[in-house]
């Protein structure tokens, strides 16, 4: 009699979904090692998630007084004299500050104080310096200081140290006040918290009496800070750092409460606030925002008692720099200029709103079970449906893991999306590479055929086959023509192959620059670059694309042309012309070879106007047209009304500029378009005159300057019997 076969479709299933699994386990052991790269990613998709979510507002509490630029104008370079610091303090806590906090390191003696002054004249010089009428208590700094700090409520900064081979500070500081809570197999807080070696500390005049924090944070691989230690150990004693030690202090809490878990620390309890914090005592920072989330007042208004008293009644003052040059600047997922002053402001912030961004002890169970399940969904998927399945059952389950990840970084918990987004591309990678090889196939061939030829924006649409795009197409599109000025007179200067060289040395960047901002490169016509925006793929701003291209390219030139002209003796200028319009484009030319190119009076016009940067003395032209799609992106001056050769309609034309460009020459902006206006209405003798004054006084290029001048004394001379205030250009 016949064995029962059993069951050949479960085997045939099970086989299916080995691979499957095995992709699920891989998973596994990458979560469970974490390596840099996905550790990266993760960090990536937290910040992505921090900086999309809605935010509760900020607590008024926290505020920032600035070592700024302006006060480093009034009062002098970095450091300052210790008296000042001790008016600034003084200041503060007289208008009703809870606590002043130093983002400061005043770890060496005050060289400025007047009695060390005496003594260095007396032993470098031999002249001893009467300070008699001295009243006694100015007469050193850090004891004006030492004083200062302690009948005031102050936290001094100190920065942890974790170099082996540097030695234990003694004395240390005064620890900050705690209680340990610790339940039964759980580690003391102490064992689990980061042990600093050594540390940079203020002197001990001033650390005897006052309390320190840690000024230390705890950047990510990438230089981005994510969270900050709470607490460090030094030696056999627990310290603060800066912000919690402030918000002690301000609350006047005195003492804080350590609890720990089975994996080390797990909660400080300051006052009324619980911290959940990890093993390490570190706490994830919910960053609201970029830099001026809460409010900066310049230690300079401060000092001069021009704030007031109410703006900081009852507030956590956080003293630091934001001045370029004092490197206290970090990067925050927000903003890579970050004041690390504020990096404590925000950590306040978060204990008093109870905004906390923690990872749930449950993590890696939650994550192990996501790994599981979307793993063998998605084994399903592949492996049991059809192709056109395939993207939305995956964009489905992805789409699940962001949801509730999502769902849960509103609660204050993060669980990564990652492994469960990788789970889902790893089985995808497994199961369907001989389903696509044919097609990718045939792509790769396409591509491979078409790319000699065309842009590679186009064979992307050929190998979609988004349509049949030989047919061609009406589009409004921002047109570019550049061309390098009297390249011919500095080509004869030049070996032909330096020529070509030259040419390849400027189109590089310059065709980048096209590139990046969403253009499309149509053609090198000589030394002159014809290119443009919204085809073949749409760019709904790309009237300011093609402005800000243009203006990049005027950037670009200027950093290679000292290169240029170390290379090839010569230094190179262009000008750009743009306008936008309608034009038809697709593929043109005879049946042998094609060229993606678009035509039409849009395109004749923005070549008119490319020639009208050499007329008008301008860098870059542009059509009214354009310059009404642009907005407040750049400031457009007008500079004239024409009609250019071949063209029946006038057209108004503007020259660019950036707007500090703008805010730098108001003034003698402001006067052109008056001269303009005078010139517009006929009045040539006035307008002459302006242009004249302006002609003289200008720093910049003169030769739109001297066109108007020119002009208005020819008009003077001969006036038009009709003047409609456009100008007809009968060449080039």
């Amino acid at each position: 009699m016949p064995r029962p076969s059993g069951h050949p479709t479960l085997r045939r299933t099970v086989l299916t979904l080995l691979p499957s699994l095995a992709v699920c386990a891989l998973l596994l052991a990458l979560y469970l090692l974490q390596p840099p790269l996905l550790r990266q990613l993760d960090n990536e998709i937290y910040d992505l998630f921090l900086t999309s979510r809605q935010a509760p507002p900020p607590s008024d509490v926290p505020v920032v007084v600035d070592i700024d630029e302006k006060s480093l104008t009034a009062y002098g370079q970095w450091p300052w004299p210790r008296y000042l610091l001790a008016r600034l303090i003084e200041t503060l806590t007289q208008n009703g500050a809870a606590c002043v906090a130093l983002d400061i390191l005043l770890a060496e003696p005050d060289r400025s104080s007047p009695d060390l002054l005496r003594r260095r004249l007396c032993k470098d010089f031999g002249v001893e310096l009467d300070l008699g009428k001295l009243p006694p208590e100015l007469a050193d700094n850090d004891v004006l200081l030492a004083e200062t700090l302690a009948r005031n409520p102050v936290v001094l900064g100190v920065f942890m140290q974790f170099d082996p081979y540097k030695n234990l500070p003694s004395p240390l500081p005064r620890p900050t006040g705690l209680a340990e809570q610790t339940p039964a197999g759980a580690p003391p807080p102490r064992e689990t918290v980061m042990r600093a070696v050594s540390a940079l500390l203020p002197l001990a005049v001033f650390s005897r009496e006052t309390p320190v924090g840690a000024i230390n944070v705890a950047p990510s691989n990438d230089g981005v800070v994510r969270e900050v230690p709470l607490l460090y150990r030094l030696g056999d004693n627990i310290y603060a750092n800066l912000s919690l030690r402030a918000l002690i202090r301000g609350l006047d809490a005195g003492t804080m409460i350590l609890r720990s878990g089975p994996e080390g620390l797990t909660e400080i309890r300051v006052g009324p606030y619980r911290i959940p914090v990890s093993a390490q005592g570190l706490m994830r920072v919910p960053f609201k925002g970029p830099r001026g989330v809460y409010p900066y007042y310049s230690a300079a208004d401060i000092l001069e008692r021009r704030v007031p008293p109410e703006q900081l009644e009852g507030r956590i003052v956080f003293v630091g720099t934001s001045a370029a040059g004092l490197q206290d600047i970090r990067a925050t997922p927000f903003d890579a200029v970050y004041p690390g002053v504020e990096v404590h402001a925000a950590v306040v912030d978060a204990i008093l709103n109870g905004d906390y961004i923690a990872r749930p002890d449950y993590t890696p169970g939650i994550q192990t079970l996501a790994i599981l399940l979307a793993g063998l969904a998605a084994a399903a998927v592949f492996n049991f449906t059809r192709a056109f399945i395939y993207g939305p059952a995956c964009l489905l389950l992805a789409g699940c893991a962001l949801w509730g990840s999502g769902h849960l970084f509103a609660q204050g918990q993060f669980i990564s999306p990652l492994y469960v987004i990788l789970t889902i591309l790893a089985q995808g990678l497994c199961v369907l590479p001989v389903r696509f090889w044919q097609e990718e196939k045939q792509k790769r061939m396409l591509r491979q055929a078409f790319s000699r030829y065309v842009a590679p924006e186009v064979v992307a649409r050929i190998a979609a086959r988004e349509g049949d795009i030989f047919a061609g197409e009406e589009r409004e599109v921002s047109v570019l023509f550049t061309d390098v000025r009297g390249f011919t007179s500095l080509s004869e200067k030049l070996a032909p192959q330096q020529v070509v060289t030259l040419l390849n040395r400027y189109f590089t960047p310059m065709t980048a620059c096209v590139r990046d901002s969403g253009g499309t490169l149509d053609k090198f016509i000589g030394d002159a670059i014809m290119a443009f925006w919204n085809a073949p793929l749409d760019v709904p701003d790309h009237a300011r694309r093609a402005v800000t291209a243009a203006v990049r390219m005027q950037h670009l030139l200027r950093e290679l042309n000292p290169a240029l002209e170390k290379e090839f003796g010569v230094r190179l200028r262009i000008g750009a012309g743009l306008h936008c319009g309608p034009v038809y484009v697709g593929n043109m030319g005879s049946e042998d070879l094609l060229d993606y190119t678009c035509i039409g009076d849009t395109v004749n016009l923005a070549s008119r106007l490319e020639g009208m940067c050499a007329k008008y003395g301008a860098e870059v032209v542009v059509s009214g047209d354009m310059a009404a799609r642009c907005d407040a992106a750049f400031y457009f001056r007008a500079l004239d009304s024409i009609r250019v050769k071949g063209k029946s309609r006038p057209v108004s034309i503007f020259s660019v500029h950036e707007p500090e460009e703008a805010r730098r020459r108001e003034a003698e902006f402001a006067t052109t378009a008056e001269a303009l206006r005078l010139y517009a209405q006929g009045d040539f003798a006035e307008a002459g005159r302006l242009f004249d004054g302006l002609r003289e006084s200008s720093r910049e290029s003169t030769v739109f300057y001297e066109v108007y001048s020119s002009r208005c004394a020819a008009l003077c001379a001969n006036p038009p019997e009709v003047w409609d205030g456009i100008w007809t250009f009968n060449s080039k």
